[in-house]
């Protein structure tokens, strides 16, 4: 007996049903006892009932509003297919238009060198190179100066179009007018903030996966990213501090159309990986962990995903209406008691009279 108490005790789940129902019989049930004593059992039961469910609409209809409460599920990336290499080969025809992933590889190294060239300052972090001439190199021995020249070179040539994104949004438009950047069909760079939820997504997928190798997140990297679809989005290039002028009426006006929209364009993304080079992943005990440069002969593994929408507001929108439809109900009854207990006062004092 002791036993199933304390697993009663640290059971939440057990242990929260108990307390609602605990808390349903002596709040309710204390409020119903009182009003049994003078109404009665079965009138102080509907105006408990209805009392009940009309708290349960005002509280469902917090939740509906606010998306808290008893919710459903939450947005989130749901990864369609896989393709390596040739995602030409895609069962998502949106994603065919999309340029070989070998196309893309190495371009964000060329944009951040032509932004530095055109006097982009964000493009410094992208092309850093050791300087023999400062004081921590100095101890160095020439292999050692080397070793740090070629991490410096891995750690640019890994420069991808997401992260440029993230700091020169602008330029990479720039970069796709110009041709720098192939056609990529409709599809935009995300930022790497941006791809971070969908990239979590592929990981634990390909994870759980039995067509890929890897045992943790850490034998691949993950390279661009893109998406296409969904609602439409203010301009990167609007002044988001700016009050009164046309970009603020452009923000209300997508707003307001963005609200009145029924049904919400189907988004997609693309999150491209690769394995880490193998050398990269030995650690040596007293060493520093090696850069993880990607293997250039592996293959580009890209991923297409679609953003499930989720249902977050459908539980407490069923709360809501199902106790109102209930309150309803009792409220109706309760009129209708009303009436008749009415019609026999009247009938009584006509008969006295």
């Amino acid at each position: 007996m002791m036993s199933l108490l304390a697993q009663i005790g640290f059971d939440p789940q057990i242990r929260g049903a108990l307390v609602v129902a605990t808390g349903a019989i002596v709040l309710f049930g204390s409020v119903w006892m009182i009003m049994a004593t003078n109404q009665g059992v079965r009138l102080s039961a509907l105006i408990c009932l209805a009392g009940f469910f009309g708290w349960m609409v005002i509280m469902g209809g917090f939740w509906w509003i606010r998306g808290i409460g008893f919710v459903g599920d939450s947005v989130s990336w749901q990864v369609l297919d896989f393709n390596r290499e040739d995602i030409s080969q895609s069962s998502v025809e949106r994603a065919r238009v999309l340029p070989d992933p070998a196309d893309i590889q190495g371009l964000g190294i060329q944009v951040a060198q032509a932004g530095l060239a055109a006097g982009v300052e964000e493009m410094d972090e992208f092309l850093l190179e050791p300087d023999p001439e400062d004081e921590t190199f100095a101890q160095m021995t020439q292999d050692e100066l080397q070793q740090e020249f070629l991490l410096a070179a891995q750690r640019n040539s890994s420069t991808t179009l997401s992260q440029i994104m993230s700091v020169a949004p602008d330029f990479v438009e720039e970069a796709e007018e110009s041709g720098l950047i192939p056609d990529l069909g409709g599809w935009v760079v995300m930022t790497a903030g941006e791809a971070g939820e969908a990239q979590a997504a592929v990981g634990a997928e390909i994870l759980e996966s039995d067509a890929f190798d890897f045992d943790s997140q850490a034998e691949f990297k993950f390279l661009d990213a893109f998406r296409t679809g969904g609602k439409p989005r203010i301009s990167r290039d609007n002044d988001l501090g700016c009050t009164f002028c046309v970009d603020n009426l452009e923000r209300g006006w997508l707003w307001i159309t963005n609200s009145a929209r029924i049904k919400n364009p189907t988004e997609y993304a693309v999150v491209q990986l690769r394995a880490i080079d193998e050398e990269a992943l030995i650690t040596e005990e007293g060493q520093a962990p090696r850069f993880p440069a990607v293997d250039e002969d592996a293959q580009i593994v890209s991923a297409v995903l679609v953003r499930d929408l989720g249902n977050v507001r459908f539980p407490p929108a069923m709360v809501t209406l199902g106790s109102l439809l209930i309150f309803t109900a009792l409220a109706y009854m309760l009129h209708l008691r009303d009436l008749a207990t009415m019609r026999r006062v009247d009938q009584h004092e006509a008969e006295v009279s």
